[in-house]
């Protein structure tokens, strides 16, 4: 465990003053995204990084220190759950399930690039000349082409695991994106992880695992018990008949290790390139405009894309004039993911998301008036105990 060890860094903490002072949503954006630059000059070292040592392993990398969560880090961890929180109840509200899964990924990328280019604008003429000055087509299919279609792979392999797996095994395997995040930051960027980290981990996919139901404390105890009695019944519970390996979970692994590869050069991306990394609003514009190129190409040249298109309505059938709300809230997620990685990393976005899957389950027992049962107040106690080892225990400086 302790090979994932690095060297810790003690930045400069800002304190966050005026918090409840209205801010435009404009210079939010540009504070978020130029936030990074100010820290930069006390925890990195600049380097001039070519195309391949963007792509290389860790001897080639310099890293944005994200041992000490900055209030950045912080703000867009937050918002990143309270979108997490709130976007399955608007899609159930305003999208119909029976819409073009294509179509509304695509109007998503779209909107995203148009957010994005909005924020981007927003942080001055001097922010945009500076990241634009060297900007090469090349270095942007690099940088974001490569995890746009690894992002698009990755939903094919979700959607795939999702239709052949019950839901137990679907969502013990789905969480294991964060645990894929850590090994791939530390084979291409050198983000170790201490031992302690490492447990933090552990635990918070016990905890994902434990809120979500897919595992009980009672449960634990009860296996032991009901081994050896061989016509209990049991076996049926443990082998689902909708569960297919070559289908279902093996797609799913797929998918998380994808996910932690995608998420990793995301990072590498707006902490790295350039030795001091790509704007996040600008990186996000590059993914839309790839994932939006590939997607539409896909629409024409496969059969079911051109029989959707063909369709009355096209890939549009089934919107309303309010399909847009999830679709742009979604498409807000992406933004936030991209400031996550900026300020905190794939790894700690792990822990937003957890935190967006409690704030889901406390706000439905709120609202259906029902208490939170103990798997769920432990899981709780479990998120707690793991961000507090994981932010307090960094790597040791010197332990290999």
């Amino acid at each position: 465990m302790s090979a994932f060890a690095s060297v810790a860094h003690k930045p400069s903490f800002q304190t966050l003053t005026n918090i409840r002072s209205p801010i435009p949503v404009a210079n939010l954006a540009a504070k978020l995204a130029t936030y990074s630059s100010t820290m930069s000059t006390t925890t990195t070292t600049s380097l001039n990084l070519n195309p391949i040592a963007i792509m290389g392993g860790a001897a080639s990398t310099v890293a944005v220190n994200t041992d000490t969560l900055s209030i950045a880090a912080l703000v867009t961890m937050l918002m990143l759950a309270i979108q997490y929180c709130a976007q399955p109840p608007i899609t159930r509200k305003f999208l119909d399930s029976r819409a073009n899964k294509k179509g509304i990924t695509m109007v998503e990328e779209i909107v995203k690039f148009g957010l994005s280019a909005f924020f981007f604008l927003s942080c001055g003429k001097d922010v945009v000349a500076s990241e634009l000055c060297g900007w090469t087509l090349s270095s942007s299919l690099l940088l974001a082409g490569f995890p746009a279609l690894l992002y698009a792979t990755q939903g094919v392999l979700t959607y795939l695991g999702y239709q052949n797996t019950d839901s137990v095994t679907f969502n013990g395997l789905n969480q294991t994106k964060t645990i894929s995040a850590a090994m791939w930051c530390y084979l291409l960027m050198g983000k170790q992880q201490s031992a302690i980290q490492v447990v933090a981990l552990a635990l918070l996919l016990f905890s994902a695992l434990l809120f979500q139901g897919s595992i009980s404390f009672s449960g634990l105890f009860k296996k032991k018990a009901t081994n050896s009695d061989v016509n209990g019944g049991t076996s049926n519970e443990k082998s689902p008949p909708n569960t297919s390996i070559s289908k279902g979970i093996l797609p799913c692994l797929a998918a998380a290790f994808i996910s932690g590869l995608a998420g990793a050069l995301s990072q590498k991306g707006v902490q790295m390139a350039g030795g001091k990394g790509r704007n996040p609003y600008l990186y996000t514009m590059e993914l839309g405009m790839y994932s939006s190129i590939s997607l539409l190409i896909s629409l024409f040249a496969t059969k079911n894309g051109r029989k959707a298109m063909r369709e009355e309505g096209g890939v549009f059938k089934h919107w309303t004039p309010f399909s847009i709300i999830p679709v742009a809230c979604r498409a807000f997620g992406g933004i936030l993911t991209a400031l996550v990685h900026k300020h905190a990393g794939a790894t700690r976005k792990g822990f937003a998301l957890i935190l967006g899957l409690i704030l889901t389950g406390v706000t439905q027992s709120w609202v259906e008036g029902e208490s939170l049962s103990k798997d769920e107040l432990g899981a709780m106690l479990l998120v707690i105990l793991s961000s507090y080892l994981h932010l307090t225990y960094p790597p040791m400086a010197g332990v290999v």
